[in-house]
């Protein structure tokens, strides 16, 4: 059984727009495996940095294998793009019924503020949310960017 048949036989790549972001692939889980820690309660997020990981990643997805696993090659590898501003990126579907991310890279100075867990942050950097339209994705930026303002921080922000 491949993952590319079952599990992740449904997915999305949502491109960057600059080199120090990364692409992303969410995974569509079939409402067998579906559960409320997922994203809207079906979305796997990946975080994918760099081309070597794209291809590593779809080889991981292609292999056969006796039963499903998570598709969680990436999610506990630590980032390679870290920058010194916290970085907050809108990613827009391709195709209608796909979730608008707001994707959050945090830079080091913030992640050492953070109690070490490994469910805190994506690949030791990210924070993801998943949303059903952009105007809930829009609300949502507002509120983190004022939140951080509160506190001196002003994000860079990236529209991809």
């Amino acid at each position: 059984m491949k993952l590319t048949d079952s599990l992740a036989a449904r997915r999305q790549v949502y491109r960057r727009i600059t080199p120090v972001l990364p692409e992303m692939v969410v995974i569509d889980i079939p409402l067998r495996h579906a559960a409320s820690t997922l994203s809207l309660g079906r979305y796997y997020p990946v975080i994918v940095e760099t081309d070597l990981e794209m291809i590593e990643f779809e080889h991981f997805l292609d292999l056969e294998r006796p039963a499903p696993v998570a598709p969680d090659l990436l999610d506990r590898r630590g980032s390679s793009l870290q920058g010194t501003d916290i970085m907050l990126c809108h990613y827009d579907p391709v195709e209608a019924g796909w979730p608008y991310i707001l994707l959050c890279l945090w830079p080091t100075t913030s992640v050492q503020l953070v109690r070490a867990s490994a469910d805190l942050l994506a690949r030791g950097a990210y924070t993801i949310e998943m949303f059903s339209t952009a105007f809930e994705r829009s609300e949502e930026t507002g509120v983190l960017m004022a939140s951080l303002g509160k506190h001196g921080l002003a994000p860079a922000f990236v529209t991809c």
